[in-house]
């Protein structure tokens, strides 16, 4: 496999915000040899245009790649068929590195070789004024450190997919393996996520280390339709959607298919519980309507997703439990 990086922009109407994100990639500072991968995820806009009006002038290893099947997922795994190199690079369409980026990822990377996932350090731009109640709940931005110290952390930790590094061998060897994912992640100008959460169980899962480095910056630029209440509330609701398909990956805590379910019905009445503690009032603090949200949206979603999580949670035995 190359020794490089490859990084892969999935962007889905893109137009308005892949300029600072190209220019950002433009300024890397980094002995690495890297390639640029934008896939265009079904957009109904100009973003295969300009993205291609734009690098066409520069000197870059760069490609445009179409997936028109909807999905952050599809697009992301199109993207590391296309790639080249050892290393990827998801960057978002509004995430704009900084230009040592690429160089500290790779040095990370050499000195850590069970290394399998790295995750950077966000931080929030906006597009006009940052609302008074943004930094209470600015982890679902993808932004901040989530808790962690820098280094190794501990075994079933995540980080967001915003400018995170992947090895792109444990990515092999999942497909080797007959992984695929059980979520599309983000669709279109939908908001139902949790793919890079559930690539950090997966490779954890081969035995890789997942870890964090403060010192891998960038700047995630929050545009001002994001920044309203509703906005947030449907965010959170769009996460736990994916309830309770990521419980799959718990497959080191239940031995047993008839465990697993066990423990959804389990997990089903504390849902519940939660719902009738939380039913909101009309004095009801902010957190208290976000936690009835997600517990709203959990119940719906256990309902789609049951059965799902029952043959996904046999497969994952099958792929892990070797």
């Amino acid at each position: 496999m190359n020794s490089g990086i490859s990084i892969i922009i999935c962007s889905y109407n893109g137009t308005n915000r892949l300029s600072k994100t190209l220019d950002s990639i433009l300024i890397q500072d980094t002995r690495s040899p890297f390639e640029l991968i934008v896939v265009d995820n079904n957009s109904t806009d100009e973003t295969s245009v300009f993205a291609k009006t734009f690098l066409s002038r520069k000197t870059i290893d760069w490609r445009l790649i179409h997936e028109a099947k909807a999905g952050l997922s599809h697009a992301r795994w199109r993207g590391i068929a296309e790639a080249k190199y050892e290393l990827i690079l998801f960057c978002d369409d509004d995430n704009h590195l900084e230009s040592n980026y690429l160089e500290i990822g790779n040095d990370f990377f050499k000195r850590n070789p069970n290394v399998g996932i790295l995750g950077g350090l966000g931080r929030a731009v906006f597009e006009s004024e940052k609302p008074i109640w943004f930094d209470h709940f600015a982890h679902s931005y993808a932004v901040g450190t989530l808790g962690k110290q820098a280094g190794v952390q501990a075994k079933g930790s995540y980080h967001y997919g915003a400018s995170c590094f992947i090895r792109r061998l444990p990515l092999m060897k999942l497909r080797e393996k007959g992984f695929q994912s059980v979520l599309s992640d983000r669709k279109g100008s939908g908001l139902s996520s949790g793919g890079d959460v559930e690539l950090c169980y997966a490779v954890q899962l081969l035995g890789y280390d997942l870890a964090f480095e403060p010192a891998l910056r960038f700047d995630h630029y929050i545009e001002n339709h994001r920044l309203k209440w509703s906005y947030y509330l449907n965010l959170k609701r769009g996460i736990a959607s994916s309830f309770p398909l990521l419980d799959t990956y718990e497959i080191d805590q239940m031995d047993s298919s008839r465990n697993f379910q066990h423990y959804l019905w389990r997990r089903l009445w504390m849902v519940v519980k939660g719902i009738i503690k939380t039913f909101p009032t009309r004095n009801s603090s902010l957190q208290n309507q976000v936690t009835f949200a997600i517990l709203r949206s959990k119940l719906k979603a256990f309902r789609i997703n049951y059965m799902n999580a029952l043959l996904a949670f046999e497969r994952n035995k099958r792929i892990f439990g070797e």
